[in-house]
């Protein structure tokens, strides 16, 4: 039906332009059988455009208009220029505070208040602190701090600090080690709070390259849930005993990262390459708590990941310099999106304008990512070392994780300036899931595609409404502060 439609709509340009097209032909010719074709096309012509005229375009405006008027209302009072200015503090505006959050089925749903700032203490540092309420009452918190050019040289440092009271955290046990390659969810509490610190420095003779050192301490405090039948007690290959499900544990990773990454801008880039590699060492103690049981500590819990991620921008257009729109330009958009008409949709969409409207000004955004974590001793590492596929792998269009020992999918996204701030978004998405990273099966690759918009600056990212599908058999809405690649 789609692709029905879809040749519907670049056939009837052309239908449409043959109206225009005899013009010159008709004063050259004086043969009545021609006068009478011509007569029989425009017929044809008004035949095609009046149920365009009187129910398609009726119909359209029924759709737009629950997007338009507020478009209209944000451009008439700039409610998305006064809101990036209200947010900025301080005399050169390196302050900002807002608010979070984040839509989700069920008590993911959160709101938050976020901080960041700008050479708070010293020149090039950033801080950044989150605080989240969950709607059942769950609470989160996070601060990084970095600082590059640390004592005038090229090492960069940072820390951050995470805590979060979780009582209903979902886990699926991973595909490869399920009954029937189907969902089995489960429910835990989680109380867990890390450190980290890192430090870095570019690589020598070697341009938009750097390499960085990461350790860190995690303490994870699990314990039973509130409702009590969703209580993983008993599988006959993933045994909750050894994994760790509802016990205590520290682990101490210690990460070596790779990164290149000549990208124009950090949250619109309109061309270049990021790609990084890192590999992590994961020291986990042994298991602790009122729910261990004899057995759990006799394997060997340490495990390792390793993590590569290839982006690249491709932009599209002439003057790579102007991706983002003029305050006259963001008026013209505006105008278009809220006082939609057939005949202006049809003349961008001829085949002379096709370039001009599709490969102009724009930026194709392509992800490529593989994961892969591996045992120390088989059947010994935690539930929380297996990898999960969801919106930030990502799989925009599934409310559901996947997760396993290995995933690698690629992500294509068609990003086009539709507001000074705000961008409209296409994407695409495969993830493949399963216990090796070179595997290869039909059956456990998943399809993510839908559209949305995402509102940011150069420099800094506030939030993105998107619709993702998986195939024709659900969706998922996504409204949150996270970027789409991480």
């Amino acid at each position: 039906m789609i692709v029905r439609i879809f040749c519907i709509l670049l056939l009837l340009p052309i239908l449409l332009v043959a109206e225009e097209a005899p013009a010159d032909y008709s004063m050259a010719a004086t043969d009545s059988t021609y006068a009478d074709s011509l007569s029989e096309e425009k017929e044809f012509s008004d035949y095609l455009k009046h149920p365009l005229t009187y129910i398609v375009q009726p119909v359209l405006d029924i759709l737009v208009y629950p997007l338009a008027a507020p478009i209209r209302y944000a451009s008439k009072h700039d409610v998305i220029e006064k809101s990036a200015e209200a947010l900025a503090f301080g005399e050169n505006k390196n302050i900002f505070l807002y608010p979070t959050f984040n839509i989700k089925p069920g008590t993911k749903t959160m709101l938050g208040l976020e901080y960041r700032h700008r050479n708070m203490i010293l020149e090039k540092d950033y801080f950044v602190a989150n605080a989240s309420l969950f709607v059942n009452s769950d609470l989160k918190f996070s601060v990084r701090y970095t600082k590059r050019n640390l004592f005038g040289s090229d090492f960069f440092a940072g820390g951050r600090l995470d805590w979060q009271m979780d009582r209903d955290a979902a886990y699926s046990i991973p595909r490869s080690l399920t009954l029937h390659d189907n969902d089995e969810p489960f429910v835990y509490t989680d109380s867990t709070y890390s450190a980290q610190f890192r430090v870095g420095h570019s690589l020598p003779y070697v341009r938009n390259m750097d390499v960085q050192a990461q350790v860190g301490v995690e303490r994870n405090l699990y314990d039973y849930p509130d409702v009590k039948d969703t209580i993983l007690r008993y599988h006959p290959i993933f045994d909750p005993n050894a994994r760790g499900f509802y016990q205590n544990h520290y682990e101490i990773p210690l990460s070596l990262t790779l990164t290149y990454d000549n990208t124009d801008a950090p949250f619109v880039p309109t061309k270049g390459s990021r790609i990084s590699t890192t590999w992590t060492y994961v020291n986990v103690t042994d298991y602790t708590g009122a729910h261990v049981r004899p057995g759990a500590n006799d394997w060997n819990h340490d495990y390792q990941k390793f993590d590569f991620v290839a982006q690249h921008y491709f932009y599209l257009g002439k003057d790579n310099s102007q991706y983002g729109l003029s305050v006259k330009e963001a008026r013209e958009f505006r105008k278009f999106y809220t006082d939609f008409s057939w005949e202006e949709t049809l003349r961008l969409w001829r085949p002379e304008n096709i370039q001009q409207t599709l490969l102009n000004r724009r930026v194709l955004a392509v992800q490529f990512r593989l994961r892969q974590m591996w045992e120390m001793e088989e059947g010994g590492a935690p539930f929380n070392a297996f990898l999960n596929a969801g919106g930030t792998f990502p799989l925009r269009g599934y409310t559901r994780r996947y997760t396993d020992y290995a995933l690698k999918g690629i992500s294509v996204e068609y990003r086009w300036p539709i507001d000074r701030l705000v961008d409209g978004v296409l994407f695409d998405e495969y993830v493949m899931y399963g216990r090796h990273w070179y595997g290869m099966d039909g059956e456990k690759l998943l399809n993510s595609w839908g559209f949305g918009i995402r509102v940011r600056k150069p420099d800094l990212y506030f939030f993105r409404i998107q619709i993702g599908f998986h195939g024709l058999h659900g969706f998922a809405a996504i409204c949150t502060i996270a970027p789409e690649f991480q």
